[in-house]
């Protein structure tokens, strides 16, 4: 068996255009043993995978009866991967599109290093609207630091992460199911965030690898701006604000962290609120999302909103789930 059988990759796919995902699968699958495509957009027929692309035969494509989330759709994609017997999971965003050798390079850093404790290894990435590359968030001192490599690195060069993002994330599934999969009742946003605080708290090791690399473009756009320092700022839909705050206070309240931790999951509310009502539009909307998150987050409500209401809809749990 190559190495590459031992990897099932799941993308999750909301409302994706034809151009992008086939870039991704052709990038993907000669990396990877299969792909588990999960449509999380109902509406929209993907029947083309199976039909014209010329990779058929390595493509499941799970569509879902409604849109119940990134966290829900990664944990069905995850079961179909462990159903399939991988050894290993790779969760993709359906605009993320790995470099070639990505794969390969993660899959090295559990196999090189010889760590039991490693879970996951995850790539850095580049945007391709700024060409900037991104950096790992890493503990120093007990506090988070971005780490940012040099441009020319050793190909084994890693550095330990706190987080990583759920996109490019190469999982070892024997320790994903000690750990459990994503919290569904999240829907979107600091999914990735409370699962690596999950894994890390029980005592596994997150890898971050220099070499390895893709394009990811984080947010419907993004901004260039001076702040303490120059950096680029995504920007989401106010919608996503609601769930940032709710989920803010929802994971602090779900996984256990350092005191220090707390205070910096917390303190990055305060920022974001300045910098998204002073200079952005949708200023009276942007307030409405962020308060009624940090409400709900507080009085434990969960789910998918919705902001006319102001309600939520629980999502159903899957098998991984965590208890």
């Amino acid at each position: 068996m190559s190495n590459s059988n031992l990897v099932t990759a799941v993308v999750i796919t909301f409302y994706p255009t034809h151009k992008t995902l086939t870039r991704l699968l052709d990038n993907l699958i000669a990396q990877v043993g299969k792909v588990i495509v999960v449509n999380n957009s109902p509406s929209v027929e993907l029947n083309y995978l199976n039909n014209e692309f010329k990779y058929a035969n390595q493509i499941e494509l799970l569509t879902l009866e409604k849109n119940f989330g990134i966290a829900y759709a990664q944990n069905i994609g995850m079961q179909a991967a462990i159903e399939s017997g991988a050894n290993y999971v790779l969760l993709m965003d359906q605009d993320s599109i790995p470099e070639d050798g990505m794969v390969p390079k993660l899959l090295s850093v559990f196999q090189e290093e010889g760590n039991s404790n490693i879970i996951a290894t995850g790539p850095s990435y580049v945007d391709p609207r700024t060409n900037v590359r991104s950096y790992f968030i890493v503990s120093r001192f007990g506090l988070p630091h971005r780490y940012k490599p040099d441009k020319e690195v050793n190909p084994l060069s890693i550095v330990q992460a706190a987080f990583l993002i759920s996109s490019g994330t190469l999982i070892s599934i024997p320790k994903l199911l000690k750990v459990g999969g994503m919290r569904s009742n999240y829907f979107i946003d600091h999914v990735d965030t409370e699962w690596c605080l999950r894994a890390r708290n029980q005592g596994y090791t997150l890898i971050g690898a220099h070499s390895a690399s893709m394009e990811h473009s984080l947010g419907d756009k993004v901004k260039r701006v001076w702040l303490f320092y120059l950096r680029s700022v995504a920007h989401h839909s106010p919608l996503r604000d609601y769930y940032m705050y709710r989920n803010t206070v929802l994971m602090l309240r779900d996984v256990k962290i350092p005191f220090l931790w707390k205070c910096f999951v917390a303190f990055r509310l305060i920022p974001f609120a300045t910098y998204f009502i002073l200079f952005t539009k949708e200023r009276a909307l942007r307030i409405k999302c962020m308060s009624l998150g940090l409400k709900h987050g507080f009085a434990s409500i969960d789910g998918e909103v919705n902001l006319e209401t102001g309600l939520c809809t629980p999502i159903p749990k899957t098998s991984l789930d965590p208890t």
